[in-house]
């Protein structure tokens, strides 16, 4: 017989400053038996930044610190972590800059659970 083989549980870090796109990401891949770590502020997304995390989704539009500039910012820290921007708004001069720091992908909420399995395999590789 055939064995199945273990499924990876992912990392993943979730920077908004609304609880609700945390329950999201606790909802599509909670569900999946993922670790979601979520955070909303940039203070405190910067020091747990330095732990293993596979990937980070992380709002563009933050109220004390810019999504972008906190991006750079973890990019310093943990230059290996992938970083997929959100957004609820139209933010396409920051979409070019976010292009410069190596984030490519970017999700616009709201976002579809095909959506974010999608972002997941561009981001790092893998199915969820």
């Amino acid at each position: 017989m055939e064995k199945k083989a273990k499924k990876e549980i992912l990392k993943v870090l979730v920077i908004d400053d609304k609880q609700i796109i945390s329950d999201v990401f606790e909802f599509t891949l909670g569900k999946l038996g993922h670790a979601i770590t979520w955070v909303d502020n940039a203070a405190e997304a910067l020091e747990i930044a330095k732990g293993e995390f596979d990937l980070a989704f992380l709002d563009i539009v933050m109220p004390e610190k810019d999504g972008v500039a906190l991006a750079q910012e973890m990019k310093k820290i943990n230059p290996a972590l992938p970083i997929v921007m959100m957004s609820g708004y139209s933010v396409q001069e920051k979409k070019e800059k976010i292009k410069e720091l190596g984030v490519a992908l970017c999700l616009d909420k709201p976002f579809s659970m095909e959506e974010v399995r999608a972002i997941v395999k561009d981001a790092i590789g893998k199915d969820i």
